[in-house]
């Protein structure tokens, strides 16, 4: 017995054969319900084999209606527009994020910076060209 939530009393189910969660296209609250489920009926956590898989499956049941219905995640509705300043500062944002997040990555990052500095300082004094110098 598989349902499409079109009320709120309404709990979500899954399809008996083929174990597919059907969600409304935006229905957070039936989403939720999804996931609540899961606490009361073992056997679902049977069926997934772990609760994170049947909370995987919900989230892809979710998201996966709306890519169905327009297409992927971008929204026709609310277009976005990225500009080389966007990005710029996405980068630097995305930066500080991860570094805050792991502080060991900087220093990382700048040794590798440094060894890549001194292998082109040594291998520009090293290099034999095999082509003739044009006259």
């Amino acid at each position: 017995m598989s349902a499409v939530l079109d009320s709120e009393d309404v709990v979500p189910d899954i399809s008996p054969k083929s174990g597919a969660i059907e969600i409304r296209e935006g229905d957070w609250k039936a989403y939720m319900q999804c996931i609540a489920r899961s606490k009361e009926d073992k056997a679902i956590i049977d069926r997934y084999g772990s609760v994170a898989a049947y909370k995987r499956a919900c989230a892809m049941a979710y998201l996966g209606k709306r890519a169905q219905i327009h297409g992927g995640v971008c929204s026709t509705r609310h277009p976005h527009i990225i500009t080389p300043q966007f990005i710029a500062d996405l980068e630097t944002n995305n930066r500080s994020l991860r570094y805050t997040r792991y502080p060991w990555l900087r220093s990382l990052m700048s040794l590798l910076a440094e060894i890549e500095q001194i292998q082109d300082q040594i291998s520009s004094a090293n290099v034999i060209t095999l082509v003739p110098a044009s006259k």
